[in-house]
């Protein structure tokens, strides 16, 4: 089966349908107002409300937010070097090292791990990384290892890179909510009829 053509106007329609649907939307936009100044906070904030199925493990013990704290220290000046780099136009393969030793760091986090680490590096630069999760994963039949995220990366560029995008919200937060309209909210879905139908 052919892969779907993308365009602005498909990515509009599924940033459409996104918002509709999810009302945790909006603490992702509080997140990204207070990732520069607060990153511990931010952090948390999308942890929270994107990773909760994770993220319940981080508050059984103080220790995991200290973890997190740290990583973040850690990963600051990583990010960094990153801050000017464009999904559009990054060579992953020269910034590669430094992508894998981000998605290391947070993913060893007890309450981040494979997915919340997406998350938070997008947080902090969310015009070059696009998230994912264990459905979006799946679908493009990718594993959860450094490696494997910087492929993820380069697969998402190869697909979505070419396209002209100038709206506010940036080319990877709206990939990532194409592929969570297409891919994670379908599964989302079946999971909550199956729950119904066992009530």
């Amino acid at each position: 089966m052919a892969e779907e053509m993308i365009t602005p106007e498909i990515l509009k329609k599924c940033s459409e349908e996104f918002r509709n649907e999810e009302g945790r939307a909006y603490f992702y936009d509080i997140a990204v107002e207070i990732a520069d100044k607060y990153p511990l906070q931010a952090a948390i904030i999308v942890l929270a409300t994107w990773n909760t199925g994770r993220f319940r493990f981080m508050m059984s013990d103080p220790k995991n937010l200290m973890d997190l704290k740290e990583a973040l220290d850690k990963c600051r000046p990583l990010f960094e070097q990153l801050k000017k780099e464009r999904f559009q136009t990054a060579n992953f393969d020269e910034i590669g090292e430094i992508v894998k030793q981000i998605y290391s760091i947070l993913s060893k986090v007890k309450g981040v791990e494979y997915t919340g680490a997406s998350k938070l590096m997008h947080l902090f630069c969310p015009n070059l990384f696009v998230m994912w999760d264990g459905f979006i994963r799946r679908k493009y039949r990718v594993g959860k290892s450094p490696e494997d995220f910087l492929k993820f990366q380069k697969l998402m560029q190869d697909r979505f890179g070419k396209i002209k995008w100038d709206e506010p919200r940036t080319l990877p937060k709206v990939i990532d909510e194409y592929n969570y309209v297409k891919f994670t909210l379908p599964r989302l879905r079946k999971q909550r009829l199956k729950k119904r139908g066992k009530a």
